[in-house]
């Protein structure tokens, strides 16, 4: 084969995956879907941010409340209960002044209980004042 026939058909490939790899580069991502706790116009920047959050919160992975690659979808029961938990967080914000002393507010989150794990236990319950008889009451 003629050198100036591969060197033309190289060229021709070569621009052709150039063209390629900058269309594909100049699409954004698509926007994120589903989102019914979270604003729906929350930056893609934002929502990774608050995403790793959850992520140190609990010492879990995205996999965790997402099927792979489906962030979409409501597969996981994991999803749901995140849902919740926002919301729970929502409402401690919003009437902390009721139970709160000043400032306390803005430390209430997923690390408040979690503390790094999926899953916690409440620590017990405080042991009555002194000289006072009897245990606290029950839940």
């Amino acid at each position: 084969m003629n050198k100036s026939i591969v060197l033309a058909r190289h060229s021709a490939l070569f621009a052709a995956f150039m063209v390629a790899s900058a269309l594909s580069a100049q699409q954004p991502p698509p926007a994120p879907q589903n989102l019914q706790v979270l604003p729906k116009d929350i930056s893609r920047e934002n929502l990774i941010m608050t995403m790793r959050r959850f992520n140190q919160a609990l010492g879990v992975q995205c996999d965790h409340c997402h099927v792979e690659r489906e962030f979409a979808k409501d597969d996981k029961p994991t999803k749901n209960v995140a849902r919740a938990m926002i919301l729970m967080v929502r409402n401690l914000r919003e009437n902390a002044d009721k139970f709160l002393p000043d400032g306390r507010v803005a430390k209430v989150g997923c690390w408040t209980c979690h503390r790094g794990s999926a899953t916690f236990e409440l620590p017990p319950p405080p042991a009555p004042p002194a000289g006072k008889k009897g245990a606290p009451p029950k839940a």
